[in-house]
């Protein structure tokens, strides 16, 4: 699936999109499942082979990557990622619950679970679409 957008609500109650708006997410019928997500403004570096300290921060924050094994909750309304592999090594292990729902047959809504959030965001949607052929 691909990202269509990335809303945050704010404790203010504005909105703004997450620059980690271009991604794709993979769920698999062995119940595992990837995500990366990447904000499509990061500055381009002067070398691809050697960044700069400021180049390599900007490219590692502008990135969002892990993998884990899922757990769907299908009658409560979401899954759990438990995370395997991660962009943070701090995150391997951790669980992170993602609340589902579909809108139409070829998009789903993943909203971020409450205690996951960092001020000022209160709530956090992913929409995501099925890529066709």
């Amino acid at each position: 699936m691909a990202a269509v957008s990335w809303t945050q609500r704010l404790a203010d109650g504005t909105t703004r999109q997450n620059p980690q708006s271009v991604g794709y997410i993979i769920y698999t019928d062995t119940n595992r499942m990837c995500v990366v997500a990447m904000d499509p403004n990061r500055p381009k570096w002067r070398s691809e082979t050697a960044p700069t300290d400021a180049e390599a921060m900007s490219a590692i924050r502008g990135l969002l990557a892990y993998c884990a094994t899922v757990e769907i909750y299908s009658k409560e309304g979401f899954v759990l990622h438990h995370v395997e592999i991660e962009k943070v090594p701090n995150r391997v292990g951790l669980k992170r619950k993602r609340w589902f729902t579909f809108q139409g047959p070829n998009r789903v809504a993943l909203r971020v679970d409450t205690p996951e959030l960092t001020a000022p965001v209160v709530e956090s949607t992913l929409i995501w679409e099925r890529v066709e052929k």
